[in-house]
């Protein structure tokens, strides 16, 4: 086994980060350029990328699970180096840039926390799996069948519980690093891995397709009996993990699993993080949550994003264009004509003619037929969203009971909110129950009795519906307001989650890092000088390839000036004195210029004077080629200085300056 190529903590860290796009894809430049920052040597291998954006295969699924990832291949076999890192990315606030759905926290919820969607750890699976084809093709190819892919695994935060996710169930990696990790849970485990499913059944004498025996083992066994049970293939896994970030402080949570090894930093010595305070919560305020989002996430694997409020609410987009078509209907039934003209089919017996058919007209009932259909869909939709409104009623009080014990003051703000949600959703529900049982009937026998009453309450019903559910996502938007303002120990969770700060962590004193750049320092306090060094050496690689540039082009021009000008006017100068010596040493051959044949010549003598090009073009050209060679002279010079007075404000650092001089190989 050869050595790791990315074979230190930050270099893990920096080269993941880039898979959230900070600057576009990860791309080979990017990872050759943190290596040498990093390394101080270049990097001793081929290397070769495989985006999922990029994979077909992945792209069947009408709906996006929102997964993303990356496979990164390094090849030399002369070194024996044939390794493959796969960075599942974690958590983003949206997709498509901040345009999209929130994909990657639904899954979250109810792909970790209940286990009940697993579309991302899916797609992840499938995606290592296809890239894994592509990388022994691509060996075979180059008729290299000896030496072993060495396959490793990044993932932070979403992105760790996948690639756990992807080492527990096939065992494929030498090693897996999480940073950050939102850790797997055994009901999520139990979701995807039938022989677990199984084993917990046996262990715990219960059904395990039945939620409420899974959720009823005390979480404590079952984390520990899930433990003992993976192992061994979590011994392979390796944790980097803040002492402050969110997720570590959530992982003390019913379900979540600690497997292998895990490496503790502190990113921020003034903040304890949330552990403490999530460890406030109710067990079993979480399992009602757990059981409640049990019920929510068949909507979601139907559905996708849409389906969440459906199965949050019992509430779709169809509801509100059955109530305006209902209103609609209503109105022509009220206001328009009850009888109608139509025509009506009649057979007559005409002797001795036989039987025929006529259309008669006819005066008959207008029957609200689209009306009707329009109830009757309402009613099915009502019926949905009283089990829907009745489960999240219930849900409430534990959820408001977790932001007591979670959230501080700022539970003064929110739970109004929730309560007032709660009020509209048993609005909602009084109003289906003190409809009558004969209404919710009638709907499909328009001709019983009271017909038109049993109308009149669903008209108003509907009514109510509308309301109150213009209430609720009113409620919603001022809960989100609130908790967007939620910046104090939740920001910095959020700020120690990050990559960069996991890699600062890491780092010695003098270093820490923002986006994808290395930025180093000397000195302390008042003294105290930063220098961006990526971007000095971009500065530094951008400046030297554009005098470059302009050195070729300056080359280029000279070499037109000597061709067009010096080059041309000598060989026109040589072809003149070429012709002259031929008329003077052949004179008779010149002899038909005369004006009679009857005159011959002796001899032709040329007094030539050809004068030289004039001194105004050549020295304009002379003072013009002067001038880019002292401006390419003097800016080289410039962006050197920026080197040499950075190299001597770190001279004790070799490394950097072995950094600029591979910049400056790639020029």
């Amino acid at each position: 086994m050869s050595e790791e190529i990315l074979n230190t903590d930050i270099l893990k860290a920096r080269i993941a980060n880039l898979e959230y796009g900070i600057s576009g894809e990860i791309s080979e430049e990017e990872i050759r350029r943190i290596y040498i920052e990093e390394m101080g040597v270049e990097l001793p291998a081929n290397i070769t990328i495989y985006h999922s954006d990029d994979i077909d295969e992945l792209k069947t699924s009408s709906q996006d699970s929102g997964f993303d990832g990356t496979v990164i291949h390094f090849y030399n076999p002369s070194l024996n180096i044939n390794q493959s890192y796969t960075i599942t990315r974690g958590s983003e606030h949206s997709e498509d840039n901040g345009e999209g759905e929130p994909l990657d926290w639904y899954y979250n919820g109810l792909g970790i926390f209940t286990g009940k969607v697993k579309n991302q750890y899916e797609d992840a699976m499938r995606f290592d799996e296809i890239v894994s084809q592509k990388i022994s093709a691509s060996i075979k190819a180059d008729h290299d069948n000896t030496l072993k892919v060495e396959k490793y695994g990044i993932g932070h935060s979403l992105g760790g519980n996948l690639i756990q996710m992807l080492q527990l169930m096939s065992d494929s990696y030498t090693k897996v690093y999480a940073i950050n990790d939102a850790p797997p849970s055994a009901y999520q485990l139990a979701q995807i891995d039938v022989n677990f499913q199984f084993n917990i059944a046996r262990k715990f004498n219960i059904d395990p397709n039945d939620d409420d025996q899974l959720y009823a083992i005390p979480p404590d066994q079952l984390k520990t009996f899930a433990e003992e049970y993976y192992k061994k293939r979590g011994a392979h896994i390796h944790h980097i993990t803040a002492e402050e970030d969110m997720l570590f402080g959530a992982s003390g949570i019913r379900g979540f699993l600690d497997l292998g090894t895990r490496e503790m930093i502190n990113t921020d010595p003034d903040f304890e993080g949330l552990r403490t305070m999530l460890g406030n919560i109710s067990d079993k305020d979480l399992r009602t949550l757990q059981m409640f989002l049990t019920t929510v996430a068949p909507y979601y694997n139907e559905e996708g994003a849409k389906g969440l409020v459906k199965g949050m609410f019992g509430y779709d987009e169809n509801i509100p264009v059955l109530i305006d078509n209902i209103q609609k209907e209503w109105n022509k039934f009220v206001f328009g004509p009850k009888w109608k003209f139509t025509g009506v089919d009649v057979n007559f017996d005409i002797f001795p003619l036989g039987s025929t058919n006529l259309k008669l007209p006819a005066l008959v009932p207008n029957i609200p037929t689209e009306l009707f259909s329009s109830v009757g869909k309402l009613r099915m939709h009502l019926l949905e969203m009283q089990g829907r409104l009745t489960a999240l009623v219930g849900v409430i009080p534990s959820f408001i009971r977790i932001l007591y014990a979670t959230t501080g003051t700022l539970r003064e703000d929110l739970v109004p909110h929730l309560e007032a949600i709660k009020g509209s959703a048993a609005n909602i529900l009084t109003a289906i129950g003190n409809l009558s049982k004969g209404a919710m009937e009638a709907v499909f026998k328009p001709d019983v009795p009271n017909m038109f009453n049993y109308l009149v309450d669903f008209i108003n019903l509907a009514a109510i519906v509308k309301q109150e559910i213009a209430n609720i996502k009113e409620e919603l938007s001022n809960l989100w307001e609130g908790i967007k303002d939620w910046v104090g120990d939740l920001t910095k969770a959020v700020d120690a989650h990050g990559l960069n700060h996991v890699a600062t962590a890491l780092s010695d004193d003098n270093k820490r890092y923002e986006g994808n750049d290395m930025i180093i320092s000397t000195g302390s306090h008042s003294q105290k000088v930063e220098v961006n060094l990526s971007s000095a050496v971009r500065i530094y690689q951008l400046g030297m390839d554009k005098y470059q540039d302009k050195k070729e082009v300056l080359n280029r021009l000279r070499n037109l000036y000597s061709q067009e000008y010096i080059h041309d006017f000598q060989q026109r100068t040589s072809k003149l004195m070429h012709s002259i010596h031929y008329m003077e040493s052949n004179p008779k051959a010149f002899k038909y210029l005369l004006p009679s044949k009857n005159l011959e010549i002796t001899g032709i003598s040329v007094n030539e004077d050809i004068r030289p090009l004039d001194a105004l073009l050549t020295d304009k050209f002379e003072e013009m080629f002067h001038d880019f060679d002292r401006e390419i002279e003097l800016g080289t010079k410039l962006i050197n200085r920026i080197r040499s007075s950075i190299e001597q404000l770190f001279h004790e650092d070799q490394k950097i300056s072995d950094i600029f001089d591979l910049a400056n190989m790639k020029v």
